[in-house]
């Protein structure tokens, strides 16, 4: 019953995320060859204009791959075209803008103390242009910019009056005093008033050095008489300047935008724990042509898949009813469950579908009616060795169960190799097998076995025949030797 119960559980919350937290329509991700997506054409360029290499253009198709991962996208299509161009096809993209953003970012992290800032509140979308043009002519005026040895950047985000933008030039040295190689990880987080913010940790050197910077910054504001600021720059735009008014040491650094209610922006603070975990593009890129594709299969390729899947499963069931009857009846009831929970989990997770996938879905099906039939033929083995039904499935469980982890575990091995070895749609086809062989390892042995022992505990005895056992198969039990006479 404790079994059952769960599995009622697991069916409810397999239920949610199917029907109830989005439209059923949109519940399932499906892949390039099914539904089309973006493709995105980028070139690798060096600054200095020497050639990129071929080293260098695997590195950033991995480095991008990683991105397109932690964009919750699954199974993306990466090439690497000629000697300096990446095609990248995502699939089921619903912002196309903002995966081109992510993924094309080199992510270039640098701290710098800043030597002098000039801005402008509550600007209308449309001049932000022109007044960065004249806060850049203001600061080039100012004493603490000297050509070759500093650069002036902007930090651009929404006005803290709520209407327009605040637009804030930054006179910072040529060099970063900090770079991202000492960055440790990133990750999203909340401070006490709820405002979302970026964390990151650095090692033991990069801790170093940060102290060593912010002890610096504070030392020369006491010396100016002025609040000291670390700009935080990515790629050359700065993310945040927060004012430093002690030495910070320890390694913990946090992004964040106390001006906003919400803190840093959702989509931004995102994109930007991916950028900085994912680490530097090693390359410039440039992104040459974004456009929408179409599936390479189409929907006609999508509705004989699901319709050889749902014919195939159709057919198991009614072979299992067909030759183990009452068993049979409970296999199907466990085949069912386990049918509707894989599609939970596919939502879920969420992983997306393709015509490979789903075939792997259709074999799971197979391995998963294929241990009910090792256990079921265990049973009617020991019923026809004359056991009553209750030692009979007790001993089939038992003796059946070892086989189906020797044969799970070999499909497992070939799955987990699949997965290794290759990329794309073959790597969800084995993905979808893995998690239909370890389900069905639940619903095979745990439900089943549930539901008989449910069942038997009611008082319902299952007879032979209606496990498929003919009666002239029994063997008779060996018959007791009476006591010894005495003449």
């Amino acid at each position: 019953m404790i079994i059952l119960g769960a599995v009622v559980v697991l069916i409810a919350i397999a239920a949610y995320v199917i029907f109830l937290r989005q439209p059923v329509t949109e519940a399932t991700q499906l892949g390039l060859d099914l539904s089309g997506g973006v493709s995105v054409t980028m070139e690798g360029y060096r600054t200095d204009g020497t050639p990129v290499t071929r080293e260098e253009m695997e590195t950033a198709a991995g480095v991008i791959s990683q991105r397109v991962d932690r964009l919750g996208v699954t199974e993306p299509e990466i090439q690497i075209q000629g000697e300096d161009q990446i095609v990248v096809n995502i699939p089921g993209i619903t912002d196309a803008e903002q995966a081109v953003e992510v993924i094309g970012r080199t992510a270039q992290l640098g701290f710098y103390p800043v030597l002098a800032a000039d801005f402008q509140q509550a600007v209308p979308e449309g001049e932000v242009y022109q007044v960065r043009e004249e806060i850049q002519n203001r600061l080039e005026n100012d004493p603490a910019y000297e050509e070759g040895e500093t650069k002036i950047l902007f930090e651009v985000s929404e006005s803290r009056t709520g209407e327009g933008m605040d637009v804030i030039g930054y006179v910072l040295p040529e060099q970063p005093a900090l770079t991202g190689a000492g960055l440790e990880r990133a990750f999203l987080d909340r401070d006490e008033a709820g405002r979302l913010r970026v964390g990151m940790e650095l090692n033991n050197e990069g801790a170093r050095e940060f102290g060593d910077l912010t002890q610096q910054i504070v030392s020369e504001s006491l010396a100016r008489g002025t609040p000291g600021q670390l700009a935080i720059v990515l790629d050359e735009e700065v993310v945040s300047a927060p004012t430093v008014n002690e030495p910070i040491y320890g390694g913990q650094v946090v992004i964040e935008n106390t001006g906003l209610p919400g803190g840093l922006p959702q989509d931004e603070a995102r994109e930007l724990e991916v950028v900085l975990n994912t680490g530097a593009l090693p390359i410039n890129m440039e992104v040459l042509q974004v456009s929408t594709i179409g599936p390479t299969l189409g929907a006609d390729s999508l509705r004989a898949g699901l319709t050889a899947a749902l014919v195939g499963f159709g057919l198991v069931l009614l072979f299992l009813l067909f030759i183990y009857r009452a068993l049979g009846v409970v296999a199907d009831l466990a085949l069912l469950i386990y049918a509707f929970l894989l599609w939970g989990l596919i939502v879920a997770i969420p992983i997306t579908v393709t015509l490979p996938g789903i075939a792997g879905i259709v074999l799971a099906i197979g391995v998963a009616a294929d241990a009910n039939i090792v256990i079921f033929e265990r049973i009617r083995e020991e019923v026809r060795r004359g056991k009553t039904t209750r030692t009979a499935i007790q001993i089939g469980y038992q003796k059946g169960f070892r086989a189906i982890l020797d044969g799970n575990i070999t499909t497992l091995i070939a799955a987990f190799i699949l997965f290794a070895l290759s990329s794309g749609q073959v790597r969800g086809f084995a993905v979808l097998l893995t998690l239909g062989v370890l389900l069905s390892m639940f619903t095979a042995v745990a439900v089943t076995r549930a539901l008989l022992g449910v069942i038997s505990s009611r008082g319902i005895q299952l007879s032979p025949a209606a496990m498929g056992v003919r009666k002239d198969a029994i063997e008779a039990p060996p018959k007791t030797p009476g006591p010894a006479g005495v003449r």
